[in-house]
């Protein structure tokens, strides 16, 4: 999928929002997209990879950890520090940095650059798995709503491309290998997440309440400084796994992120404009290193 194809189909989910004012159409494009089809294609790419394929990829499970610990730490002394009165916008740009778009957005663009995404669906599912649950309590925390931790878990396990994560990767773990045949049919159905994403992530994009400190002050935190990080710490990883990791921890912030925030009403229609600006940002970037990779990345 290249940059053109990404950028037409994201602005073919803007104007058929103008055109249809149903919200449940869309509704309904992003349960197809991010829970049934994400669900499949995600099952399908770790069910088909072995144990020991898995294992030489410990370094994405690391980098997911690292990369979420730098953007929480991070942020949360940048709030304390420069945002000190306004405590929702703090709260918002936690969650919107601790919060990637890995798959919408990350899966096409590391396309670009390779064509195996198991080291990118993992990352995303790992990702998954780890800031959802952090990204409510936060939310939750800077809001005036509250929750158990029950309730928390619950949510994060009713997200089905995580339970079909899980699935997949006990199915690898006891050396249960599917037919062929079957895996190839959910990957070829699944693989079609990846522009009804790009379409409903287009839906959902707003202008309003845009504020330029607001666009960069989550620029610095979601993209500059993981992408620093990774550079620094993971360039000694192969060259694909390396490339994954650089672009997916250096996603702008995902819808998901946007949609929890306006759930609980904190920032929500700051939060959309930031991830309109800062999606439009990464593409230019990651075509940037598309084309000047041989100058300053590892890329044979």
């Amino acid at each position: 999928m290249t940059i053109p194809v990404i950028l037409i189909l994201i602005a073919t989910g803007f104007v058929l929002k103008l055109l249809i004012k149903k919200e449940q159409t869309f509704n309904y494009l992003g349960i197809l997209a991010n829970d049934l089809l994400l669900s499949f294609f995600t099952f399908a790419n770790i069910a088909s990879k072995s144990l020991r394929y898995l294992l030489s990829l410990k370094i994405v499970f690391l980098s997911v950890i690292s990369v979420t610990l730098v953007c929480l730490v991070s942020s949360y002394l940048y709030g304390l520090l420069f945002i000190k009165k306004d405590r929702s916008w703090r709260g918002a740009l936690t969650v919107l940095s601790v919060f990637p778009n890995t798959a919408a957005l990350g899966f096409p663009l590391v396309a670009l650059f390779s064509k195996d995404l198991t080291p990118a669906v993992l990352y995303s599912a790992v990702n998954l798995l780890l800031v959802i649950p952090l990204a409510t309590f936060l939310t939750i925390h800077y809001s005036s709503n509250h929750s158990t931790h029950r309730e928390i878990l619950t949510r994060t396990l009713s997200f089905p491309p995580i339970p079909f994560s899980l699935a997949a990767i006990i199915l690898v773990l006891i050396n249960v290998q599917l037919p062929e045949r079957l895996l190839d049919f959910l990957q070829s159905i699944g693989w079609w997440c990846l522009p009804l994403m790009l379409v409903y992530f287009g839906s959902q994009l707003s202008l309003k309440n845009l504020k330029i400190k607001n666009v960069l002050e989550a620029g610095l935190l979601r993209m500059i400084i993981p992408f620093i990080f990774v550079l620094l710490a993971f360039r000694s990883a192969a060259e694909s796994v390396f490339l994954t990791i650089l672009i997916e921890s250096s996603m702008p912030p995902a819808i998901m992120a946007a949609s929890l925030l306006a759930r609980h009403k904190l920032k929500a229609e700051e939060a959309a404009a930031v991830t309109l600006i800062l999606t439009l940002v990464a593409i230019i970037i990651i075509f940037g290193l598309k084309v000047l990779g041989p100058f300053f990345l590892p890329i044979s």
